[in-house]
């Protein structure tokens, strides 16, 4: 891809994941969202540590029994299918923008026994395809640095909430704004990503509040997330460079090359890992 970061639209990311869905499914166990490794880091594999970050964000929506989930970002459908087996929810919608991603959460559903109560369908997370306060519960699972409207979006998901609803989301962030020589190589990166640019931190709590949701909890687990899911990344890359290249879009010997540049700026960005609560007020 050749475009900047702000030209980035919902076609450029179901391209991304329709190309990377499957390599990284191989590489990580079926999690395409990142692990948590709590300090002192304690070794866990990819697959444990995805699974304890998915367990900490089911915790956060609560008490969900009986009631129905908007997953929003639903990659491949571990998460999804991981909370239903947990849960007894009444039914999990899960959404993403990329029809293989669509088909394989799907067949994933199907697999675990839980396609009565689990089901996907794509569409872009900035128009919602649901009537007014149709869920109980929203779960945001690192999708709102893929948007060019952040604020679109959470308002769509307040206006798809019940008033009383609970949102948590999950995302990546910057800490600080990126430096001015770090620019230009950051938006070559993010066009690879799919990224049009991510949200700063600090800027949350006005994204929250301007789309009628009311904060109840904000943390940044980004040391314990970051650094480590950044590094078995590269590990997997590295291991099966001819697939990833491949589902890059870059050459083969090439790769080496764009994984040394990616590790080199997200040493330069101060990211951050934002687990956050919120509710509709009512």
């Amino acid at each position: 891809m050749t475009d900047t970061p702000r030209n980035i639209t919902p076609d450029h990311v179901a391209d991304h994941y329709d190309r990377l869905t499957d390599v990284l499914d191989e590489a990580s166990e079926g999690n395409l969202h990142f692990g948590y490794w709590p300090a002192p880091h304690d070794g866990s594999s990819v697959e444990v540590a995805a699974a304890r970050l998915a367990d900490l964000l089911i915790h956060k929506l609560g008490e969900v029994g009986g009631r129905r989930v908007l997953n929003v970002g639903c990659d491949s459908g571990k998460p999804a299918v991981r909370l239903a087996l947990s849960t007894p929810v009444k039914e999990v919608v899960g959404v993403t923008i990329s029809p293989v991603q669509v088909e394989r959460a799907t067949a994933r559903a199907e697999r675990e026994g839980v396609a009565d109560r689990v089901r996907f369908q794509r569409a872009d997370a900035m128009e919602l395809p649901f009537p007014d306060a149709s869920f109980d519960a929203v779960w945001v699972v690192e999708c709102l640095f893929h948007l060019h409207s952040p604020a679109q979006a959470l308002g769509e998901i307040a206006r798809v909430l019940r008033p009383g609803g609970r949102l948590a989301v999950m995302d990546i962030v910057l800490r600080e704004p990126i430096a001015a020589q770090e620019r230009a190589a950051y938006e070559r990166a993010a066009s690879m990503f799919a990224i049009p640019d991510h949200i700063e931190l600090a800027e949350y709590p006005r994204l929250i509040s301007e789309a009628g949701l009311r904060l109840e909890e904000l943390a940044d687990l980004g040391d314990d997330i970051i650094g480590p899911s950044h590094q078995a990344m590269e590990a997997a890359a590295l291991a099966k460079p001819d697939a990833f290249a491949a589902a890059f879009g870059v050459k083969s010997d090439q790769f080496d090359g764009h994984v040394a540049e990616f590790k080199r700026i997200g040493a330069a960005l101060d990211l951050g890992y934002v687990v956050l609560t919120a509710r509709h007020p009512g």
